[in-house]
């Protein structure tokens, strides 16, 4: 399981996740929102940690069909936000698509 982290890490805390939490800091004023910002960064930062030592059990518990069945759920997930975003990517850009 320790390899796994170093893996996903970039992804956890990459260009999205960054923008993400810029946007929504933005979003709100005062010292309670950032607050809370920070506490469910946390709680998420805790669930991940959670699920990541949870990784050897589950892969004992799941063959490799069930593997390769949860990747490409999980790639089709992406393709299909891939494509919301290249949609709304042409539609700013041609605004009479939208």
């Amino acid at each position: 399981s320790v390899a796994v982290v170093p893996l996903a890490i970039p992804l956890l805390a990459g260009p999205g996740a960054i923008s993400t939490v810029i946007l929504y800091a933005h979003k709100g004023t005062g010292f309670t929102h950032h607050i809370l910002l920070g506490a469910d960064i946390l709680v998420l930062a805790l669930i991940l940690w959670l699920l990541f030592q949870l990784i050897p059990w589950i892969s004992r518990h799941i063959s490799q069909t069930g593997i390769n069945i949860a990747s490409r759920i999980m790639g089709l997930i992406l393709a299909a936000i891939a494509v919301e975003f290249i949609a709304n990517g042409l539609k700013g850009l041609f605004p009479a698509l939208g």
